[in-house]
């Protein structure tokens, strides 16, 4: 279920490895967490609008700092990002000389997917971060050379001797409470679809022996159990148990069940259209059946063991939801 996702410019600027509102004035955004070390204002700078926006940036004087240094502009209630793991961000990047905007993943409509590592993002942001709760904004203000190097980076105008300035949106983390299977009610499956077989709740194949012989045309998103846990989100990290088949085959093309749970960016166009679209909404401790027709699936791109143009048969635990 896996889609491979274009390079980005913006992400290649943004990331180390290829080389709520508030106002950073002093004063914490209205959902500040007083367990959250905010960190003191960074003169000069002045951040407005609302999480998950692109911020407004504004200088009264020239961001003026010897070395990396992080205000929690807004603090958020969720899971805080863990150094190692993945999380979902927005980043500007502003010239803190001038207050230009150089970069801005809100320019491509959905936050990057990256881990908390330095071999994939700069170390000064990593430090910023970690710790920080999903749902906050905050700022990290720090000499350019101490991101990009004595040379600085032509490309986003920015001199070694400038500093630059990042605000970063925590949009998602991996979910803390991870189920072991589907909890919730039984729904009322109708009697055509293709039957699951299981062994210890565990899934193990399907049976199209009731199924129709040609599938529909259409994305259809069957409960099995009706879980009662918060909803997957687009653009969020969610935690999945799944098994996938061609539709009238007698094996999986691929599975989870008989390894470990895998965690997805969910929404952000990095699975096949049939998953982004049917999974957002669903609830943690849900079992679902997705039936994927070609054209929200691979389409007429032959994968491992799946023709051309096939109809999809997956069965999905929701076992974390981030928040």
């Amino acid at each position: 279920m896996r889609r491979r996702l274009l390079a980005l410019t913006v992400v290649s600027l943004l990331l180390f490895g290829t080389a709520a509102c508030g106002d950073d004035s002093g004063k914490p955004g209205a959902s500040s967490s007083a367990s959250v070390d905010m960190g003191d204002a960074i003169p000069g700078l002045k951040v407005s609008g609302a999480v998950g926006a692109e911020p407004k940036v504004t200088l009264d004087k020239p961001v003026s700092v010897d070395k990396p240094v992080t205000h929690v502009i807004s603090a958020g209630h969720g899971n805080p990002v863990q150094a190692g793991q993945e999380a979902l961000l927005h980043i500007y990047l502003a010239n803190g000389n001038t207050g230009k905007k150089a970069a801005a993943t809100y320019d491509q409509g959905f936050p990057i997917d990256v881990k908390m590592d330095e071999s994939a993002l700069f170390k000064p942001v990593i430090d910023g971060l970690v710790g920080k709760p999903q749902g906050s904004r905050v700022a990290i203000a720090a000499p350019v050379k101490d991101i990009y190097g004595p040379q600085g980076n032509a490309q986003l105008k920015l001199k070694a001797s400038d500093s630059v300035v990042f605000v970063v949106d925590v949009m998602s983390v991996p979910p803390k409470k991870v189920l072991d299977g589907p909890q919730g009610d039984k729904a009322n499956v109708p009697s055509n679809i293709p039957g699951v077989q299981e062994k210890s709740g565990n899934v193990t194949g399907l049976d199209f022996s009731k199924a129709p012989k040609k599938p529909g045309n259409k994305l259809q998103v069957i409960p099995l159990v009706q879980g009662h846990g918060p909803a997957a989100r687009a653009q969020s990290l969610v935690t999945f148990d799944y098994f996938g088949e061609v539709y009238g085959a007698d094996k999986p093309f691929d599975e989870s069940f008989s390894k470990s749970p895998v965690t997805f960016a969910l929404g952000m166009n990095k699975l096949i259209q049939g998953w982004d679209k049917g999974l957002v909404g669903v609830k943690a401790g849900s079992r679902v059946m997705i039936i994927v027709p070609p054209d929200q699936g691979y389409g007429p791109q032959a994968q491992a063991n799946i023709p051309a143009n096939s109809t999809l048969v997956f069965v999905v635990d929701i076992l974390g939801v981030d928040g």
